[in-house]
């Protein structure tokens, strides 16, 4: 089992060492695009993820979890270079089509090859620490790759985006030689629909596991979306080109921290968890309100509070269904996220274009603490009926 999670670190290393993460909205604006065109192809982005969620999910209990995410590896490759050869609207949308596939086929599958390789050898307690890791790992990987960045920025777009490609082709290596885990229980006998009823059923039908969906759906949804406008915040406030990989370096560390120590809040109150989303929207309003380079400190704390957040509910999720649908259920929660992500793309450009970037910032600080008091307010009441 140590050489598997290993090469799961490994995979998870070089699927995040890339060059271009903390520049590509930048290179968007550098070529041209208006706010709404960079919310329409985050949007796409989204969209493509939101329409193969599901059904990736029910591939990955149906086949090989392992060869499914080395599929998206290539793909995603070929969706660099499509940035390299064509660096306008047309090319930046295929190629976040290309790797909105990716996403799809590696959100659900990844979690439920980790677990059900944990369980096969009784040690699924352990889910939530492997998780914190890897997205420990994660952050490492962008934390470098953001500072190599700054100097690689120097040489151009289209050197940042070879690198990335070769980064990818790595991590796509890496889980092609990887042994195959076995499902803890198997479900290659059962057709598409039947995986996907069970998977609906369990979520729909159980009251724990739709709350942990809707709450970790959400989290994900506006730190994930809101992640992808933070360099341009950093560009309009005033920083330096070289400095952006420097800034989202700094946050990957910061979120790192936080997913490496997360499991140890894994058994507190759920209503300690909806007062951070609070404050988490508090800190962001704060942040566009001063709208300056000392003001992305706060965008780094807004970072790490989601972290801590996200890496405990995906772990109650995951003690909460059953392995046979696992990725089905997991990838059901990725959809939902990717619904929202294009609802906060598209509404965030909006306001942007019509007003200005540092407005949609403020608007979406009110969003986030408004969301966390509704839960919060939601859970005091529901203790209040029991007792």
């Amino acid at each position: 089992m140590k050489k598997f999670i290993t090469k799961i670190y490994l995979f998870k290393f070089f699927d995040d060492f890339i060059l271009i993460y903390p520049l590509y909205a930048v290179m968007f604006t550098d070529f041209g695009m208006q706010p709404w065109q960079v919310a329409t192809l985050l949007a796409i982005w989204s969209t493509t993820a939101f329409l193969l969620e599901v059904p990736s999910g029910v591939w990955a209990d149906k086949y090989s979890r392992k060869n499914i995410l080395f599929v998206g590896q290539i793909i995603r490759f070929f969706g660099y270079l499509v940035w390299l050869f064509y660096p306008n609207f047309l090319g930046f949308l295929v190629g976040f089509v290309l790797w909105g596939i990716k996403s799809a086929l590696t959100s659900g599958t990844f979690q439920a090859l980790i677990y059900d390789e944990l369980k096969l050898f009784g040690e699924e307690k352990q889910f939530a620490k492997i998780l914190g890791r890897t997205k420990t790992i994660s952050f490492i990987a962008i934390l470098i790759a953001s500072a190599l960045a700054s100097p690689a920025i120097l040489l151009g777009y289209p050197f940042v985006l070879i690198l990335s490609s070769v980064a990818v082709l790595i991590s796509g290596i890496i889980i092609a030689i990887l042994p195959k885990a076995q499902n803890a229980e198997s479900t290659h006998e059962k057709e598409y629909f039947s995986i996907l009823k069970q998977g609906l059923h369990t979520a729909f039908k159980n009251a724990v596991v739709f709350r942990l969906i809707i709450f970790l759906s959400l989290a994900f949804a506006l730190s994930g979306a809101l992640d992808e406008f933070w360099t341009i915040f950093a560009n309009n406030a005033g920083l330096p080109k070289y400095g952006l990989g420097i800034f989202l370096g700094l946050m990957a560390f910061s979120q790192g921290i936080a997913s490496f120590f997360a499991h140890r809040f894994e058994k507190k109150s759920d209503k300690l968890f909806y007062s951070l989303f609070i404050l988490s929207g508090l800190v962001l309003f704060l942040a566009g309100y001063l709208f300056s380079v000392p003001a992305l400190l706060l965008l780094i704390l807004f970072s790490f509070l989601f972290a801590i957040i996200q890496v405990v509910f995906e772990s109650k999720l995951h003690h909460s269904i059953d392995s046979t649908a696992r990725a089905t259920i997991s990838s059901l929660s990725s959809f939902l996220t990717e619904v929202g992500a294009l609802i906060i793309y598209l509404s965030f450009g909006f306001i942007a274009q019509a007003s200005s970037y540092r407005n949609s910032f403020l608007i979406y600080g009110v969003i986030v603490a408004t969301f966390g008091l509704i839960y919060l307010i939601f859970t005091k009441r529901k203790i209040a009926l029991n007792n």
